[in-house]
């Protein structure tokens, strides 16, 4: 994949930011728990353990990805954001929640993936309500595409996951298309981490909308 001019999944807004976001946000670059990408590579010293690594994309406001690291401390999590609210959140839960095993930093993921992971080595990937660009003419944005999917094939290890949830049913049934024609995947029922998960900002919004939501879970060959 030709990361140099992709075309980005999401458009950078200013949205509100609470006052304690911005202590967080103002003191990231000394925070041991948010990192520039230069240091992305090296695992084993951002957490100083060998657990597993799981790769959270657009985790929003942070909180099932705070939730899930809370409930699986053996179990490491680096996730990805590029706005910057949700940063400073995932930040302030961090301290509040004393969590070791999250590690966030702000960058697109298709450069993140392309550049600073190494093959092979994520235990899994999850994409929680991903932007579903609605409109037929912006679904070029979407970020879930055949090309995207074959980069997360060689991140991933061999039994390693991919976990996506959408309630956009247009976007679920492209998904569903990519991943049937492409061999390297199987569809299984679940993926024990998030089970009984907690609902999302963006979840509860389409729930009340009357969206359906749809679940989308895949192992590696």
């Amino acid at each position: 994949m030709n990361n140099s001019n992709h075309i980005k999944s999401f458009v950078k807004r200013s949205g509100r930011i609470t006052n304690s976001q911005k202590v967080f946000l103002n003191n990231k670059d000394s925070d041991y728990n948010f990192f520039s990408i230069d240091k992305a590579l090296h695992y084993e010293k951002i957490f100083n353990n060998k657990n597993p690594y799981v790769l959270d994309i657009g985790f929003g406001d942070g909180k099932l990805l705070t939730n899930t690291a809370k409930k699986f401390p053996e179990v490491n999590f680096i996730g990805l954001e590029v706005y910057e609210s949700g940063i400073g959140n995932v930040l302030k839960q961090i301290c509040e929640e004393e969590l070791d095993n999250i590690k966030i930093s702000c960058c697109d993921a298709i450069i993140f993936l392309s550049n600073f992971i190494k093959d092979e080595s994520l235990y899994g990937v999850s994409l929680f309500f991903p932007d579903p660009w609605p409109k037929k003419k912006h679904h070029k944005r979407r970020i879930i595409d055949k090309e995207f999917i074959n980069l997360l094939s060689r991140k991933i290890y061999k039994n390693g996951f991919i976990k996506i949830a959408t309630d956009w049913s247009n976007y679920s049934d492209i998904i569903i298309e990519i991943f049937n024609q492409n061999n390297k995947f199987e569809k299984i029922n679940d993926i024990y981490l998030y089970k009984n998960r907690c609902l999302t900002k963006f979840e509860k919004r389409g729930i009340s909308l009357g969206h359906k939501i749809y679940e989308l879970s895949y192992r590696l060959k």
